[in-house]
């Protein structure tokens, strides 16, 4: 089949709103200031309480589409996305209203990242080289959605920080996508046809279960960077939040580019990819500790953005490799893998400074570079693992 088409076109449309929900980060200071009585620790939780009901969206999923099937449960995820999304800007002056709605914001997002990403596969699942580079662009877009939306919250809380959430508005552009390309893929099947398809072999779960604790230890660390590398940049007297924002855009500008190009990679690295990509990720977190100047600091940035999105794409394209039912196994291994990452990479933060004796931000620099360098090593020795996956 060509590979462009008007559902595959659809599908990305979705991918652009998987990746909103910390668009409105940057609000955090308005909104602790307009809730003064609220204790900061809820109101940090703003940015993360999506990721924890994301997971709860994407084991209910199975359930609704079974029911509905996937365009309509894709279509129900982005109502919610967009109804209450927005709800923060017109229903204001509620602060257990806005806590609500931010998880009920990522119930939404859980409902069809997992559908978003299983039907991209299950589009080129004979043709291997197409499938990684869908993957690849599903990535890239992901990634693009949330720097657009990002940049877009930072407009509008110009207004008001209440009405930067109507960002979430995008997702009615991907529903109309949705309505008008994807079709409702329901029929009856008899009991045989459906154990064929949910059956996944002991042997697959546990090797599936393997790469998912890797990809969570890869996402831990890659996170720790973004959390640090502000306080890092104050430490070193060479910049300030404005520059610590500007290496999370040059992060983003390397991942878009190496979701463009994941495709190519991956057809000449194949099972190499995974300790090359981590090599190159925990040299550019390390060199951050004794490299004195900004642009050169941006440049490692830059790097991992790139590194960071060869990996995800590479973990999604093996999970998802063989049937509809090892695509979805493994679909919502990654998704799961990914935001315990995010969602823990705060108290894995905690464990590096109690494990070091060291609170500094060059340290956790050290001891998370360090940490992907050995990831790397250890999946260059252990590379003929990944074969397992390649052929299916």
């Amino acid at each position: 089949m060509k590979f462009f088409s008007m559902k595959l076109l659809a599908l990305l449309s979705v991918a652009m709103v998987v990746y909103s929900a910390p668009a409105i980060s940057a609000n955090v200071p308005a909104i602790a200031a307009s809730f003064p009585e609220v204790d900061a620790v809820y109101i940090g939780l703003l940015t993360t309480i999506p990721s924890l009901f994301l997971l709860l969206g994407i084991f209910t999923t199975s359930m609704i589409e079974k029911r509905i099937g996937k365009k309509y449960t894709m279509v129900t995820g982005l109502v919610i996305v967009a109804i209450f999304g927005t709800l923060p800007a017109w229903y204001q002056g509620s602060f257990p209203v806005l806590f609500l709605s931010r998880g009920i914001l990522g119930f939404g997002i859980g409902l069809f990242n997992r559908l978003a990403i299983q039907m991209i596969s299950l589009l080129f699942q004979n043709e291997p080289q197409k499938k990684a580079k869908a993957l690849g662009l599903e990535s890239a877009v992901g990634g693009l959605g949330g720097i657009f939306m990002t940049l877009l919250v930072g407009q509008l809380v110009k207004i008001s920080w209440e009405m930067s959430f109507l960002v979430y508005g995008f997702a009615l552009i991907s529903l109309f996508f949705v309505q008008l390309f994807i079709p409702n893929e329901t029929q009856a099947v008899t009991n045989e046809t459906l154990l064929a398809n949910v059956t996944v072999s002991k042997e697959r779960k546990q090797r599936s279960f393997v790469l998912g604790v890797l990809l969570f230890l890869i996402v831990v660390l890659f996170i720790n960077y973004n959390l640090q590398i502000t306080p890092l940049l104050l430490e070193k007297g060479i910049g300030d939040a404005t520059e610590g924002s500007n290496m999370i855009a040059a992060i983003a500008t390397g991942a878009f580019i190496a979701g463009n190009a994941f495709g190519l990679i991956y057809s000449r690295l194949h099972r190499w990819l995974l300790p090359i990509a981590a090599l190159l990720a925990g040299s550019s977190i390390y060199l951050t500790y004794p490299l004195q100047t900004v642009g050169l600091l941006l440049g490692c940035s830059l790097l991992l953005g790139f590194a960071f999105r060869s990996i995800m794409p590479f973990f999604t394209h093996l999970l998802t490799t063989g049937g509809e039912a090892e695509a979805k196994f493994g679909t919502i291994v990654s998704i799961v893998a990914y935001n315990l990452g995010v969602t823990l990479a705060p108290y894995a933060s905690r464990l590096l400074i109690l494990v070091s004796g060291n609170e500094t931000a060059g340290m956790q620099m050290i001891l998370s570079g360090g940490l992907l360098c050995l990831i790397g090593v250890l999946a260059f020795l252990g590379n003929k693992y990944f074969l397992y996956f390649e052929r299916g």
